[in-house]
Protein backbone atom coordinates (compact mmCIF):
# COMPACT_ATOMS: atom_id res chain seq x y z
CA UNK A 1 0.00 0.00 0.00
CA UNK A 2 1.10 3.57 -1.22
CA UNK A 3 2.51 5.83 1.64
CA UNK A 4 0.93 9.14 1.85
CA UNK A 5 2.94 12.29 1.89
CA UNK A 6 1.25 13.54 5.02
CA UNK A 7 2.49 9.91 6.28
CA UNK A 8 5.51 10.40 5.11
CA UNK A 9 6.49 13.74 6.17
CA UNK A 10 5.20 12.71 9.51
CA UNK A 11 7.72 9.95 9.77
CA UNK A 12 10.59 12.08 7.92
CA UNK A 13 10.30 14.92 10.90
CA UNK A 14 10.33 12.53 13.49
CA UNK A 15 14.08 11.65 12.09
CA UNK A 16 14.72 15.60 11.57
CA UNK A 17 13.79 15.92 15.86
CA UNK A 18 16.41 12.67 16.61
CA UNK A 19 19.12 14.34 14.32
CA UNK A 20 18.72 17.98 15.93
CA UNK A 21 18.65 15.87 19.64
CA UNK A 22 22.02 14.72 18.76
CA UNK A 23 21.19 11.06 17.09
CA UNK A 24 23.53 10.84 13.77
CA UNK A 25 21.91 8.75 10.98
CA UNK A 26 18.62 8.77 12.11
CA UNK A 27 17.44 9.95 8.48
CA UNK A 28 19.95 8.12 6.46
CA UNK A 29 19.62 5.20 8.02
CA UNK A 30 15.77 4.83 8.27
CA UNK A 31 15.06 2.30 5.64
CA UNK A 32 11.49 2.60 6.14
CA UNK A 33 12.48 6.41 4.33
CA UNK A 34 14.35 4.82 1.06
CA UNK A 35 11.28 1.72 0.72
CA UNK A 36 8.35 4.10 1.14
CA UNK A 37 10.18 6.85 -1.60
CA UNK A 38 7.92 7.35 -4.91
CA UNK A 39 8.11 10.92 -7.10
CA UNK A 40 5.37 12.14 -5.14
CA UNK A 41 7.64 12.61 -2.03
CA UNK A 42 10.22 15.01 -3.24
CA UNK A 43 7.44 17.60 -3.19
CA UNK A 44 7.29 16.98 0.69
CA UNK A 45 11.10 16.79 1.54
CA UNK A 46 12.73 19.39 -1.14
CA UNK A 47 12.55 21.99 1.05
CA UNK A 48 14.56 20.66 3.84
CA UNK A 49 17.06 20.15 0.65
CA UNK A 50 18.45 23.90 2.51
CA UNK A 51 17.54 23.52 6.30
CA UNK A 52 19.34 25.72 8.34
CA UNK A 53 20.98 22.76 10.05
CA UNK A 54 23.55 21.42 7.77
CA UNK A 55 23.26 17.64 9.42
CA UNK A 56 19.63 17.32 7.96
CA UNK A 57 20.37 18.61 4.76
CA UNK A 58 23.42 16.07 4.23
CA UNK A 59 21.37 13.12 5.11
CA UNK A 60 18.18 14.08 3.26
CA UNK A 61 20.88 14.10 0.23
CA UNK A 62 22.13 10.66 1.22
CA UNK A 63 18.58 9.21 0.87
CA UNK A 64 18.17 10.63 -2.37
CA UNK A 65 21.39 8.89 -3.73
CA UNK A 66 19.81 5.90 -2.21
CA UNK A 67 16.52 6.46 -3.59
CA UNK A 68 18.52 7.72 -7.27
CA UNK A 69 16.40 10.64 -7.31
CA UNK A 70 17.98 12.64 -10.16
CA UNK A 71 15.52 15.73 -10.71
CA UNK A 72 17.15 17.38 -7.57
CA UNK A 73 20.70 16.84 -9.32
CA UNK A 74 20.79 20.62 -10.27
CA UNK A 75 20.08 21.91 -6.91
CA UNK A 76 22.44 19.19 -5.27
CA UNK A 77 25.25 21.09 -8.21
CA UNK A 78 24.03 24.38 -6.82
CA UNK A 79 24.42 22.77 -2.59
CA UNK A 80 28.10 21.33 -2.92
CA UNK A 81 29.00 24.74 -4.33
CA UNK A 82 28.37 26.98 -2.03
CA UNK A 83 27.52 24.74 1.54
CA UNK A 84 30.24 23.69 3.90
CA UNK A 85 32.30 20.51 4.64
CA UNK A 86 29.00 18.10 5.54
CA UNK A 87 26.88 18.95 3.15
CA UNK A 88 29.28 19.45 0.28
CA UNK A 89 30.71 15.86 0.83
CA UNK A 90 26.63 14.51 0.66
CA UNK A 91 26.41 16.44 -2.54
CA UNK A 92 29.96 15.42 -3.61
CA UNK A 93 28.55 11.51 -2.75
CA UNK A 94 25.17 12.06 -4.56
CA UNK A 95 26.81 13.47 -8.00
CA UNK A 96 29.40 10.35 -8.06
CA UNK A 97 26.81 7.76 -7.38
CA UNK A 98 24.94 9.07 -10.56
CA UNK A 99 28.04 9.50 -12.52
CA UNK A 100 29.15 6.06 -11.80
CA UNK A 101 25.36 4.44 -13.04
CA UNK A 102 25.88 6.85 -15.89
CA UNK A 103 29.10 5.02 -16.52
CA UNK A 104 27.71 1.62 -16.01
CA UNK A 105 24.29 1.79 -18.42
CA UNK A 106 26.04 1.14 -21.27
CA UNK A 107 27.72 -1.97 -20.06
CA UNK A 108 24.81 -3.15 -19.09
CA UNK A 109 23.12 -2.68 -22.22
CA UNK A 110 25.92 -4.84 -23.44
CA UNK A 111 24.83 -7.62 -21.28
CA UNK A 112 21.20 -7.62 -22.06
CA UNK A 113 21.63 -7.39 -25.68
CA UNK A 114 24.09 -10.25 -25.90
CA UNK A 115 23.93 -12.47 -22.96
CA UNK A 116 21.45 -14.88 -21.63
CA UNK A 117 21.39 -16.90 -17.94
CA UNK A 118 22.71 -15.57 -14.71
CA UNK A 119 24.37 -12.66 -15.94
CA UNK A 120 21.30 -11.17 -17.93
CA UNK A 121 19.55 -11.36 -14.80
CA UNK A 122 22.28 -9.89 -12.33
CA UNK A 123 22.30 -7.07 -15.38
CA UNK A 124 18.74 -6.48 -15.38
CA UNK A 125 18.70 -6.29 -11.46
CA UNK A 126 21.49 -3.70 -11.49
CA UNK A 127 19.53 -1.77 -14.33
CA UNK A 128 16.06 -1.39 -12.59
CA UNK A 129 17.79 0.16 -9.84
CA UNK A 130 19.52 2.96 -12.04
CA UNK A 131 17.78 3.19 -15.54
CA UNK A 132 16.85 6.57 -16.74
CA UNK A 133 14.15 7.76 -19.00
CA UNK A 134 16.11 8.24 -21.84
CA UNK A 135 17.01 4.68 -21.71
CA UNK A 136 13.40 3.35 -22.61
CA UNK A 137 13.54 3.14 -26.53
CA UNK A 138 16.69 0.54 -25.67
CA UNK A 139 14.61 -1.03 -23.29
CA UNK A 140 11.78 -2.06 -24.75
CA UNK A 141 13.78 -3.39 -28.19
CA UNK A 142 15.41 -5.74 -25.83
CA UNK A 143 11.52 -6.20 -24.42
CA UNK A 144 10.60 -7.36 -27.77
CA UNK A 145 13.55 -9.91 -28.47
CA UNK A 146 13.34 -12.04 -25.20
CA UNK A 147 10.56 -13.81 -24.14
CA UNK A 148 9.58 -16.09 -20.83
CA UNK A 149 11.38 -14.74 -17.52
CA UNK A 150 13.60 -12.61 -19.58
CA UNK A 151 11.23 -10.29 -20.89
CA UNK A 152 9.53 -10.60 -17.38
CA UNK A 153 12.77 -8.84 -15.73
CA UNK A 154 13.12 -6.21 -18.16
CA UNK A 155 9.36 -5.50 -17.94
CA UNK A 156 10.19 -5.21 -14.41
CA UNK A 157 12.92 -2.54 -14.92
CA UNK A 158 10.89 -0.88 -17.14
CA UNK A 159 8.36 -0.44 -14.64
CA UNK A 160 10.43 0.66 -12.18
CA UNK A 161 12.02 3.43 -14.91
CA UNK A 162 8.47 4.75 -14.82
CA UNK A 163 7.68 4.81 -11.10
CA UNK A 164 11.18 7.13 -10.83
CA UNK A 165 10.01 9.30 -13.65
CA UNK A 166 6.38 10.48 -13.21
CA UNK A 167 5.87 12.01 -16.79
CA UNK A 168 6.09 8.78 -18.57
CA UNK A 169 2.88 7.46 -16.24
CA UNK A 170 0.60 8.60 -19.02
CA UNK A 171 2.32 7.03 -21.60
CA UNK A 172 2.56 3.82 -19.17
CA UNK A 173 0.05 1.13 -21.14
CA UNK A 174 1.95 2.33 -24.50
CA UNK A 175 5.92 1.84 -22.88
CA UNK A 176 4.79 -1.49 -21.47
CA UNK A 177 3.24 -2.41 -24.73
CA UNK A 178 4.70 -5.44 -27.20
CA UNK A 179 7.32 -3.52 -30.13
CA UNK A 180 6.13 -4.35 -32.86
CA UNK A 181 8.90 -6.03 -35.78
CA UNK A 182 8.55 -3.64 -39.33
CA UNK A 183 6.12 -5.21 -41.96
CA UNK A 184 5.18 -3.02 -44.46
CA UNK A 185 2.31 -5.10 -45.42
CA UNK A 186 0.91 -5.53 -42.37
CA UNK A 187 1.38 -2.29 -41.27
CA UNK A 188 -0.93 -1.04 -44.71
CA UNK A 189 -3.30 -4.09 -43.75
CA UNK A 190 -3.61 -1.94 -40.54
CA UNK A 191 -3.76 1.60 -42.34
CA UNK A 192 -6.49 0.15 -44.62
CA UNK A 193 -8.62 -1.34 -41.88
CA UNK A 194 -8.14 1.47 -39.35
CA UNK A 195 -8.81 5.08 -41.91
CA UNK A 196 -12.03 2.39 -42.80
CA UNK A 197 -13.19 1.90 -39.60
CA UNK A 198 -12.69 6.08 -38.63
CA UNK A 199 -13.43 7.68 -41.65
CA UNK A 200 -16.44 5.73 -42.78
CA UNK A 201 -17.94 3.69 -39.92
CA UNK A 202 -17.20 6.34 -36.89
CA UNK A 203 -18.31 9.24 -38.99
CA UNK A 204 -21.71 7.67 -39.93
CA UNK A 205 -22.46 5.62 -37.17
CA UNK A 206 -21.00 7.74 -33.97
CA UNK A 207 -20.61 11.59 -35.25
CA UNK A 208 -24.01 12.21 -35.48
CA UNK A 209 -25.29 10.37 -31.94
CA UNK A 210 -25.03 12.71 -29.09
CA UNK A 211 -26.15 9.52 -26.69
CA UNK A 212 -24.02 6.10 -27.60
CA UNK A 213 -24.84 2.57 -25.42
CA UNK A 214 -22.52 1.91 -22.73
CA UNK A 215 -21.07 -0.79 -24.96
CA UNK A 216 -20.89 1.09 -28.19
CA UNK A 217 -18.39 3.68 -26.36
CA UNK A 218 -16.48 0.55 -24.65
CA UNK A 219 -16.00 -1.06 -28.34
CA UNK A 220 -15.41 2.31 -29.51
CA UNK A 221 -12.32 2.98 -26.67
CA UNK A 222 -11.21 -0.38 -27.18
CA UNK A 223 -10.68 0.16 -31.02
CA UNK A 224 -8.86 3.69 -30.41
CA UNK A 225 -6.88 2.51 -27.84
CA UNK A 226 -5.46 -0.69 -30.24
CA UNK A 227 -5.14 1.90 -32.80
CA UNK A 228 -2.78 4.30 -30.78
CA UNK A 229 -1.03 1.14 -29.59
CA UNK A 230 0.50 0.27 -33.03
CA UNK A 231 0.80 3.62 -34.39
CA UNK A 232 3.26 4.08 -30.99
CA UNK A 233 5.38 0.86 -31.51
CA UNK A 234 5.01 1.63 -35.50
CA UNK A 235 6.67 5.34 -35.40
CA UNK A 236 10.38 3.84 -35.19
CA UNK A 237 9.34 1.38 -37.93
CA UNK A 238 8.75 4.00 -40.54
CA UNK A 239 12.19 4.49 -41.47
CA UNK A 240 11.99 1.10 -43.33
CA UNK A 241 8.88 1.67 -44.73
CA UNK A 242 8.02 3.54 -48.14
CA UNK A 243 7.93 7.49 -48.08
CA UNK A 244 4.04 6.97 -48.69
CA UNK A 245 3.58 5.12 -45.13
CA UNK A 246 4.67 8.96 -43.13
CA UNK A 247 2.02 10.26 -44.71
CA UNK A 248 -0.65 7.33 -44.17
CA UNK A 249 1.00 7.51 -39.92
CA UNK A 250 0.18 11.34 -39.54
CA UNK A 251 -3.26 10.60 -41.62
CA UNK A 252 -4.72 8.08 -39.48
CA UNK A 253 -2.71 9.99 -36.10
CA UNK A 254 -5.34 12.90 -37.02
CA UNK A 255 -8.25 11.08 -37.73
CA UNK A 256 -7.49 9.56 -34.37
CA UNK A 257 -7.01 12.47 -32.20
CA UNK A 258 -10.55 13.63 -34.18
CA UNK A 259 -12.51 10.70 -33.20
CA UNK A 260 -10.65 10.90 -29.15
CA UNK A 261 -12.24 14.45 -28.97
CA UNK A 262 -15.68 13.55 -30.48
CA UNK A 263 -15.93 10.82 -27.96
CA UNK A 264 -15.38 12.82 -25.28
CA UNK A 265 -18.40 15.06 -25.96
CA UNK A 266 -20.75 12.18 -26.19
CA UNK A 267 -22.72 11.40 -23.14
CA UNK A 268 -22.89 7.21 -22.48
CA UNK A 269 -26.44 5.48 -21.79
CA UNK A 270 -25.35 3.38 -18.69
CA UNK A 271 -26.46 -0.37 -19.29
CA UNK A 272 -29.34 -1.57 -17.73
CA UNK A 273 -27.62 -4.23 -15.65
CA UNK A 274 -24.19 -2.93 -15.12
CA UNK A 275 -22.72 -5.93 -13.31
CA UNK A 276 -23.51 -7.80 -16.51
CA UNK A 277 -21.10 -5.85 -18.48
CA UNK A 278 -17.69 -7.14 -19.46
CA UNK A 279 -15.77 -4.20 -20.62
CA UNK A 280 -13.97 -2.04 -18.55
CA UNK A 281 -15.82 1.03 -18.08
CA UNK A 282 -11.85 3.15 -17.72
CA UNK A 283 -10.41 1.56 -20.80
CA UNK A 284 -12.39 -0.37 -22.33
CA UNK A 285 -10.20 -3.58 -21.88
CA UNK A 286 -11.67 -6.76 -21.10
CA UNK A 287 -12.84 -7.33 -17.54
CA UNK A 288 -11.58 -10.79 -15.45
CA UNK A 289 -13.70 -11.95 -12.96
CA UNK A 290 -11.85 -13.65 -9.43
CA UNK A 291 -14.26 -14.35 -6.70
CA UNK A 292 -17.25 -12.52 -7.95
CA UNK A 293 -15.25 -9.26 -8.58
CA UNK A 294 -14.59 -8.01 -12.29
CA UNK A 295 -11.63 -6.54 -12.52
CA UNK A 296 -9.63 -5.18 -15.46
CA UNK A 297 -5.78 -6.26 -15.81
CA UNK A 298 -4.77 -3.39 -18.04
CA UNK A 299 -5.68 -0.51 -15.92
CA UNK A 300 -7.17 -2.10 -12.50
CA UNK A 301 -10.36 -0.47 -13.02
CA UNK A 302 -13.60 -2.64 -11.66
CA UNK A 303 -17.45 -2.66 -11.98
Amino acid sequence: MTVSNFEYLDRFLRDVDRILDGYPGAISEDRWLTNNYDPAKLDVLRPYLGFEDPRVSAELILVLTDVRERRVRKEIESLGRSSGDKVGMACLGYLTALDEDDEAIPRLFDILDHEHGPEFFRAARRMAGIARSEDVPHLRRIYGQVGGSMRDEIRIVIERVIARNPELEATRDLILSMPVYPNEAEFEKFLDTSVEYLDVRYRENILPRKDVKFSTYNNVVRALRRMRTRLYNEADNLQYYGPDKDDRYHELSALLKWANDDLATKHVLEPETKARSRTCPRCGGMLVCYKGIWMCPDCGGDL
